[in-house]
């Protein structure tokens, strides 16, 4: 009967990782010799563990870049180890040191209490030289004292580090750890030339009204984009960051909050921004916040006049559906009556392609028609809210004499000027909303320049938006005859 193995478990801790991340980032190591090295650690600790095993198998259990200490971070070999070892599938623990196994009581005792349970003798040896043995009581007394130790160390490290952090942020040193997409890879602090333009495109784009997952594929596709975090093209996730990044306007932030000085003024970060004011950021905002809802209603169409396009019949929406030919789907749809039953309507159909080409023409000359005029509508009634910012900027400041002449409690303070900065941001957004009018938004250099056709889905919906207020399509005078333009009837905004 073969031996039961024992667990052999290995974990590089974060101070090797600190040293190797420090190497490569000062260009001692690349990043191909920082993973060889960490390899190295792995394979050195499982030499030293295998003379621990007095010749017995071992399975091996191998947890890296994982904290330890964190409470939040799971480690998928050790749990497994763990599970094993309750199940008797292993006899007992190996280790370089029991710091590499735990940095948490908790994580002990989980082990303590299948080693007091056990109806086998388990085995837990380590490198140290101290007696940890698990089997007995001083043992167990031992690995409790050291592992209250080592996670007293790590609370004290932690809070050091985000001390120190904090007051970094506060002076505005920048917290990039890597290279950053747009700044150089060598100097953080300095903008490069391609790449920043690309970035600063992105954020233009999505105020323009292109949605994430249109800029991800712009950049996958047409500007091949790479990820310096991750060698990938950016997902998703990581084109929104890119595009909302408070870094792009040089703020400073700290666990995801802006931070502010002592006369609450947002702190500015010591690198080159991306753009040198912050009125882009605050239209940003106003735009996110006020456009959500559409954004969300708009994030799966994918023709052009779904929901602008009316029924004539019923008023009902029309919604653009793929024609199907045996089964297979074809680049041909209708746009059809989006009511669910035929006693509501729902009967009424018109060609897609013919009616895009037929608004598209319409829209577009009305959109020469207004740059070359200069007639690019202005916002429709002025910003009120001046007042009211006024307001908001004039109770900060009272508040900061209060809290500088020790007349309110932190605690008071701090809820009170949170409330205070959400509010002044909110109008600030609003005044960037209302500053840029909604037709310079869709008549753009950009669109005069490339064209119509150049644009993305959502932006060329954004613009018929701005023209039409909807389109009518009136039901046909024979079935299956040729598309007839006197079936639609454009209805424009008031003059």
């Amino acid at each position: 009967m073969l031996a039961k193995p024992l667990g052999g478990y290995s974990r590089i801790s974060d101070a090797d990782l600190s040293d190797i991340r420090r190497a490569v980032k000062t260009g001692l190591l690349t990043p191909e010799e920082a993973a060889e090295e960490e390899r190295k650690g792995v394979l050195r600790q499982r030499e030293d563990i295998e003379t621990l095993s007095g010749g017995a198998p071992i399975r091996w259990y191998e947890d890296n870049n994982l904290s330890a200490f964190k409470r939040n971070v799971r480690r998928p070999d050790f749990e497994q180890m763990v599970k094993d070892l309750k199940a008797g599938r292993i006899s007992g623990i190996l280790a370089y040191d029991i710091d590499r196994v735990y940095r948490q009581p908790r994580d002990l005792e989980r082990v303590i209490d299948i080693y007091e349970t056990s109806k086998e003798s388990l085995t837990f040896k380590t490198l140290s030289g101290q007696n940890f043995d698990l089997t007995t009581s001083d043992g167990r007394f031992s690995a409790r004292l050291f592992v209250n130790i080592a996670n007293k160390s790590s609370e004290d490290t932690r809070r050091r580090v985000v001390r120190a952090n904090v007051a970094k942020a506060k002076k505005g040193k920048s917290h990039a750890t890597g290279p950053v997409y747009g700044w150089l890879d060598e100097d953080t602090s300095k903008l490069d030339p391609e790449t920043s333009k690309i970035r600063k495109k992105a954020v233009e784009k999505h105020i323009a009204g292109d949605r994430i997952a249109t800029i991800m594929k712009w950049l996958a596709e047409e500007m091949n984009v790479i990820n310096p975090a991750t060698g990938k093209h950016f997902t998703w996730g990581g084109t929104k960051a890119m595009i909302l990044a408070p870094r792009n306007w040089g703020i400073r932030t700290y666990n995801e909050e802006i931070i502010y000085d002592d006369n609450n003024e947002i702190v500015m970060g010591d690198w080159d921004p991306i753009f040198p004011t912050l009125d882009t950021w605050h239209l940003l905002k106003g735009i996110k916040g006020r456009d959500t809802k559409q954004q969300r209603s708009e994030a799966n169409v994918s023709y052009l006049l779904t929901a602008i396009a009316r029924c004539g019949r019923c008023g009902g929406s029309l919604k653009g559906h793929p024609k199907w030919v045996k089964g297979a789907r074809t680049a041909l749809y209708n746009y059809n009556c989006n009511k669910q039953r035929p006693e509501q309507c729902g009967a009424l159909a018109i060609d897609g392609p013919q009616l895009d080409t037929l608004i598209q023409d319409l829209v577009w000359a009305q959109v020469l028609r207004a740059s070359k005029q200069k007639q690019v509508p202005e916002a429709a009634e002025p910003w009120t809210g001046e007042a009211a910012l006024k307001d908001v900027e004039e109770e900060i400041a009272e508040l900061q004499e209060l809290w500088n002449a020790k007349k309110v409690r932190a605690s008071s303070y701090v809820v009170a000027l949170d409330d205070l900065n959400a509010r002044k941001n909110e109008l600030l957004a609003d005044r960037a909303y209302h500053s840029v009018p909604a037709g310079t938004r869709s008549i753009t250099e950009e669109l005069l320049t490339n064209g119509w056709e150049n644009l993305s889905i959502e932006r060329q919906r954004i613009i018929v938006r701005k023209v039409l207020r909807a389109v009518v399509v009136y039901p046909a005078k024979h079935r299956g005859g040729r598309f007839a333009p006197e079936r639609v009837e454009p209805v424009f905004h008031a003059a």
